[in-house]
């Protein structure tokens, strides 16, 4: 066992010394004042509630960007639907268009008589309902549609007598007797019954 002196020749008197004023001095020092532990307080509940508010912005922007990545989402799905959609209509419309054009070929059609030479007027007023006639004067059917493209005829829908099918007649096949009322067409009657059984 060391002794008392012993221990005193080995510890140098400076770190005696400086563990004595140190000692002292935490000793001396007093604990907070009951105001300062409430500013504390006040402080970290302040940090606290800023904190809350933080995180509960960054969840409600963290739930507003979702809500919009899946409308976005949705909206994408929606317009690849319809652009799918609208690609096979318009196959369907360009085959449809093709047998079309094919069959309305071989129509057979008759020369206009030579007081026939008035192209389809744009005043609709006197076409709906006007008598459908052929080039040779018999009468075939009457307006019930017309259509329209940049506000001139571009085909007329017939109701023909004796049928309950209709056919379309394009600008091309028609004259107006403007003098009369009346529609003409160079198409016969059997190309006209044939047309109205025709399904594109």
């Amino acid at each position: 066992m060391i002794s008392s002196k012993a221990f005193a020749r080995a510890v140098p008197l400076s770190l005696v010394t400086f563990l004595l004023a140190t000692g002292a001095s935490l000793a001396s020092q007093p604990d907070s004042s009951p105001a300062e532990k409430a500013k504390t307080e006040q402080l970290n509940q302040s940090v606290t509630q800023a904190n809350a508010v933080s995180d509960a912005q960054v969840v409600e922007k963290s739930a507003v960007y979702q809500a919009q990545v899946d409308r976005y989402r949705e909206q994408l799905k929606a317009y690849r639907a319809g652009q799918a959609d609208y690609q096979e209509r318009a196959a369907e419309y360009l085959a449809a268009r093709d047998r079309y054009v094919s069959r309305n070929a071989r129509y057979h059609r008759v020369g206009w008589p030579s007081d026939a030479n008035q192209r389809l007027i744009v005043d609709t007023t006197d076409i709906l309902g006007a008598d459908v006639h052929t080039a040779a004067g018999h009468t075939v059917g009457h307006v019930v549609e017309i259509a329209l493209v940049d506000g001139k005829v571009n085909a007329l829908r017939v109701r023909l007598d004796g049928r309950t099918s209709d056919v379309w007649i394009e600008a091309t096949d028609l004259r107006f007797d403007a003098g009369k009322k009346v529609v003409m067409t160079n198409l016969d009657r059997r190309a006209l019954d044939d047309m109205s059984r025709d399904t594109y």
